[in-house]
């Protein structure tokens, strides 16, 4: 059961970062291809598919890990429980806690700078839709039409959306990618090199 835990986490935030990967890509190409392609085009009915199923997909996935998260929480209070009535409780909670602490959570938490900056430079997209919203809302409105404050105001959200998911597509997730395979590694090679030391 522990062993199950410890695979789940570990192969759990790789998913979602390449549901999240494969999201952004598909949205920030839906956006490129609404402006090149024609209406009603093969590429952009299969580019705005690809991008709902991957959502549809995704959400999926957190239900299912929701779920699996319920199970295994169960089975670890079932497990510490049965430990605790036989008198060895410490030491089960110590081997299915032990590399959770402050230290491997703060080495966690430091993000690479590529993904610090590609954070900043994704507020500022955020921004610039918001932006585009604004100019959208504050436009006249002219009755079966779009006024020109609100093509504006459309162009600067797409803009805006586009970047954002660009960013994450090619710096964000990338980043953080490889930031937590390095740390995968590192962990790895320092339970090698302990378990060498003890033998």
């Amino acid at each position: 059961m522990l062993g199950l835990v410890r695979v789940a986490a570990r192969a759990l935030p790789y998913l979602c970062l390449a549901i999240a990967w494969v999201m952004s890509a598909g949205s920030a190409a839906t956006i490129v291809a609404r402006h090149i392609c024609r209406e009603g085009s093969t590429l952009l009915v299969f580019l705005e598919a690809f991008t709902d199923a991957a959502f549809k997909f995704s959400v999926c996935i957190i239900f299912l890990f929701l779920a699996l998260a319920v199970v295994l929480l169960c089975g670890l209070c079932l497990v510490s429980l049965v430990a605790a009535v036989s008198g060895s409780g410490s030491e089960v909670r110590k081997s299915a806690f032990g590399a959770i602490t402050q230290e491997s959570t703060q080495k966690f938490l430091k993000f690479p700078r590529a993904m610090v900056l590609g954070l900043v430079a994704d507020s500022a997209f955020i921004l610039l839709s918001i932006a585009g919203i604004l100019v959208m809302l504050v436009s006249p409105h002219v009755e079966g039409s779009i006024s020109q404050g609100e093509m504006i105001g459309s162009v600067i959200v797409e803009v805006g959306i586009f970047g954002i998911h660009a960013i994450s597509c090619f710096v964000i997730i990338p980043a953080f990618a490889l930031h937590m395979l390095r740390e995968d590694q590192q962990d790895r090679t320092a339970g090698r090199t302990v378990v060498v030391i003890v033998c």
